[in-house]
């Protein structure tokens, strides 16, 4: 996704900003997973907002969109900030082989995250509306259409979003500048990901995978990579069995350990981490500073529309 330039993801991102404000879980769902040791694939700069503040911001610009869509005349049903909970898997190989025993590769966890998304209120009341008046939410949750605020990826993509509509009036309310805000929360968001990228492309990850391939194949299971096995086992179309998938999860973790891939993951991991986090230590800084100035404006939002 990261690395796709064309107009066909400017005018994607206006239905993604869509789920932003009306689907909202659906679209965080799209966030995992995250390292295991790091779910936020990056160390909390220095004075970074604490989980504790971060969902104070989340709270409040929840509250500053129910009251802007009401505004509209919409509903709108506040995700808490629990549904943004991470998936602590590892992205580059299943590493744990009590959990892999246990949990196989999550396919409990997904079936119950789409069941939660299909029951999401918002989502419910968005397919109830007649054709016109979805068009109106969603001009109204996104503005009319994808132009005013751009920002350059680290990627070199480009994505851009409405200045109008309620989620772009929430942002300004609590960053203030919210060109800024937008540029620096989408920067900042993409390093998780250009750093697994940086991982997967790195020629000594590409030697593990190597090893532990051959390992999986004398145990039986003729996967080049983890993410071919992974496909397999969450197949849609050909459901593995339940037995079979933890087997094959707990070859994957075992194969992990013994090839050394598992460690080497990490160690790549906090390497590339560690170098973007140097390479964009100014935007992470900047966003950090544009947080904590919405604090005292977050508190007051909570205090105001909190109970209504």
């Amino acid at each position: 996704m990261l690395f796709e330039r064309s107009r066909t993801r400017t005018l994607a991102l206006l239905s993604a900003g869509a789920a932003v404000a009306l689907l909202l879980t659906a679209a965080w769902w799209a966030r995992w997973p995250h390292p295991a040791h790091d779910p936020t694939g990056a160390r909390a700069p220095s004075g970074a907002p604490t989980a504790q503040l971060q969902r104070l911001l989340h709270d409040a610009e929840q509250l500053l969109l129910r009251s802007c869509m009401r505004g509209a005349g919409f509903d709108y049903h506040l995700v808490p900030s629990a549904s943004l909970t991470d998936d602590r898997s590892f992205p580059y190989v299943l590493d744990d082989p009590v959990r892999a025993r246990e949990q196989g590769y999550g396919r409990d966890m997904w079936r119950d995250l789409r069941e939660l998304a299909r029951r999401d209120p918002n989502r419910r009341y968005f397919q109830s509306l007649p054709a016109p008046r979805r068009a109106q939410a969603l001009v109204a949750a996104n503005g009319p259409s994808p132009d005013g605020l751009r920002a350059t990826l680290p990627t070199g993509g480009v994505v851009r979003r409405s200045d109008r509509g309620c989620v772009s009036a929430a942002q300004r309310r609590l960053y203030g500048d919210v060109s800024a805000w937008f540029q620096l929360s989408n920067t900042v968001r993409a390093l998780d990901s250009l750093r697994r990228a940086r991982v997967m492309a790195d020629p000594r990850y590409t030697r593990g995978v190597t090893a532990w391939a051959q390992c999986m194949r004398r145990a039986g299971h003729p996967y080049d990579t983890p993410g071919q096995a992974r496909a397999a086992a969450l197949s849609t179309t050909d459901p593995m069995p339940r037995g079979q998938e933890t087997a094959l999860a707990l070859a994957e973790a075992r194969c992990a350990t013994r090839t050394g891939l598992a460690g080497l993951a990490r160690r790549l991991d906090d390497h590339h981490g560690s170098a973007l986090r140097r390479q964009y230590r100014r935007d992470i800084d900047r966003k950090v500073r544009l947080q904590n100035q919405a604090l005292p404006r977050a508190r007051a939002v909570v205090a105001a529309l909190g109970e209504r």
